[in-house]
């Protein structure tokens, strides 16, 4: 009788034991990855970071938001494993704050940029190691970016005098090298300038996206009557990342048309029974407005407006003139600025009727 009670209660423990869960497994990590860290160079007495942030987590879902991004960053050379124990925070950058550090100057999308102030020096000899965290909406915190190493060195001030001059088809820019570093030694020979200009209170662009060698620049690539900011740096490396001097003294400039089109040419004449026809070559200039055809009696005399309007075609009728009279016609080219140029050369002719 024993033995049959005690067959239900093993049957019994074991059913037990089988519905029972196993070990509680870890949750997938989901902390953010690390930003992507594109850049670190030295302008002047900063040094320029510039990164974009993580979209997905370590295990490869969507972020759903950041808190913050952590700049921390040692003064030596540390790599990865000294970096943790050496480095402290030196910024901070906050989600409300991300549009402002957002870069629009021609680089990557979502590309982040800050400055980092390196004081005053001195800097030969010296070393920047930084690295970057990502802290989620949870304060989960991503590991640190792979750090990255600036080695300074002493860098020229910026250009000094920068001037322009406007002409009809190219703004020339013109400056001059400082002769010394922002730490007070003598500066070397530059690798080269990098010219930078922005339309009204836009973003700085490049204008060369490497080192000109020469103290000056022709911008070809503008419009009369825009507004434009232009800045020089003096470039100490050839190759990107490129390490600079600060902006120089921005220069505002406001190109205005004042320069008339050639003279049109190639002006022929055709005379029919009761009318001269005309036509001339096209004027070259791409602001090019119109033409406006002039006559005069021959002899002397003023010329005269012949049709008030001005005309886009290089071709045109004369239907007021009167037999047995000479005629001297030309014809001028108008911008569409307003600018007049000089008269053809005239040409002479009288109605084919009246010749015998």
């Amino acid at each position: 009788m024993k033995r049959v009670r005690f067959v239900p209660f093993l049957a019994l423990l074991c059913l037990w034991a089988c519905g029972k869960k196993g070990a509680i497994l870890p949750p997938l990590d989901r902390v953010p990855n690390p930003p992507q860290v594109l850049s670190l160079t030295q302008r002047g007495s900063q040094a320029v970071l510039e990164w974009v942030n993580p979209t997905a987590t370590a295990d490869g879902r969507p972020l759903a938001g950041l808190a913050r991004v952590e700049v921390w960053a040692a003064d030596s050379a540390a790599g990865a494993p000294g970096f943790e124990r050496s480095a402290t925070l030196r910024a901070a950058v906050r989600r409300s704050e991300f549009p402002r550090f957002r870069s629009d100057g021609g680089r990557p999308a979502g590309t982040m940029v800050l400055r980092l102030p390196l004081g005053d020096g001195p800097f030969e000899g010296r070393a920047l190691s930084v690295g970057l965290r990502a802290v989620d909406l949870g304060q989960r915190e991503s590991p640190f970016s792979e750090p990255i190493i600036l080695r300074l060195r002493p860098l020229p001030r910026p250009p000094r005098g920068l001037k322009a001059e406007a002409g009809p088809e190219s703004v020339l820019l013109g400056w001059e090298p400082s002769p010394e570093n922002i730490d007070g030694t003598p500066a070397g020979s530059p690798a080269g300038f990098r010219v930078f200009r922005a339309e009204g209170e836009g973003p700085l662009l490049p204008l060369t996206p490497r080192p000109v060698a020469e103290s000056s620049y022709e911008d070809r690539d503008f419009e009369f009557g825009r507004s434009y900011r232009y800045v020089v740096r003096t470039a100490v490396t050839a190759e990107e990342p490129f390490a600079e001097s600060d902006d120089s003294p921005a220069l505002e400039v406001v190109p205005l048309d004042v320069y008339p089109p050639a003279p049109p040419t190639g002006l022929e004449t055709l005379p029919g029974e009761d009318f001269i026809s005309l036509v001339w070559d096209p004027c070259p200039e791409k602001d090019l407005a119109g033409y406006r055809v002039w006559r005069r009696e021959e002899g002397g005399g003023t010329f005269l407006l012949l049709v008030p309007e001005l005309l886009s075609e290089t071709a045109a009728i004369d239907r007021t003139v009167e037999k047995g009279k000479r005629y001297e016609y030309a014809i001028s080219a108008e911008d569409k600025a307003g600018n007049r140029s000089r008269l053809s050369t005239g040409v002479t002719d009288f109605l084919r009727s009246a010749r015998s």
